[in-house]
């Protein structure tokens, strides 16, 4: 018998025994579920995170060395006294408008720097004296200057006042009261301090130094007035 050959298959020809294979579909997420982003978005949450570890930790080390540095020179406020006037003129005329102070004095006022380490810097430095009934006897000031550690310094201010004396007796009041030295006289010191150390220096902060009355005789016994210290404008320290 002759063999039979198994007929050709067709063009398009598909065995319907064999399964379809469909190709990979792409799935297509949504923008805010796409990979990439998300580990750009993780990426960006643990480098903020690192910041702001390191800033922590930065900010502890500076509070922990300003502890040990303040513990180490332990600054301290320089001390101020009141502790020389002398007038070399004082005369109360009689105006048109009313009585006239004319004087001239020279007002000492002592820098006692109590830290063993530290420098302290100010910064133009000026002094008002007034008498009773606050009136103005005088404004002087000197230029800044350093004043080393652990030592005194007295400084001088020349002190002028041509002052309108308002009421009748206070011209009077002021006269006698020179003359048997009871007159009782305040200074107002304004300056601005730092610290220094070696070559290094601080930034200077304002200061007003207020030294209660007192008679020019208690000035010449040498007593000295009770000072308060006044920083940033509204921080009393007695």
């Amino acid at each position: 018998m002759a063999e039979v050959k198994p007929l050709k298959k067709p063009p398009g020809f598909r065995d319907p025994t064999i399964p379809i294979q469909m190709p990979p579909r792409k799935i297509n997420l949504p923008p805010s579920f796409h990979p990439q982003k998300k580990e750009r978005r993780t990426y960006c949450c643990r480098c903020c995170c690192w910041c702001c570890l390191i800033i922590l930790i930065l900010l502890l080390f500076l509070v922990a060395a300003s502890g040990f540095l303040y513990l180490w020179f332990n600054p301290k406020l320089p001390v101020f006294h009141l502790r020389s006037l002398e007038f070399t003129k004082f005369n109360v005329t009689e105006s048109q408008d009313g009585p006239k102070l004319n004087a001239q004095s020279t007002v000492g006022v002592e820098l006692k720097n109590p830290n063993r380490e530290l420098k302290i810097v100010y910064g133009e430095t000026r002094v008002e004296l007034k008498g009773e009934n606050d009136v103005n006897m005088g404004e002087g000031k000197v230029s800044g200057f350093v004043q080393e550690k652990k030592s005194v310094k007295v400084i001088k201010f020349v002190m002028k006042s041509n002052e309108m004396l308002y009421g009748d007796s206070v011209g009077k009041v002021m006269t006698i009261g020179f003359k048997n030295k009871n007159l009782r006289v305040s200074s107002d010191v304004s300056t601005a301090i730092g610290i220094g150390y070696k070559g290094w220096k601080s930034l200077k902060i304002g200061v007003r130094i207020s030294c209660g009355s007192l008679s020019l005789k208690q000035i010449e016994n040498g007593a000295t007035p009770k000072c308060r210290i006044t920083m940033f404008n509204w921080f009393h320290l007695n």
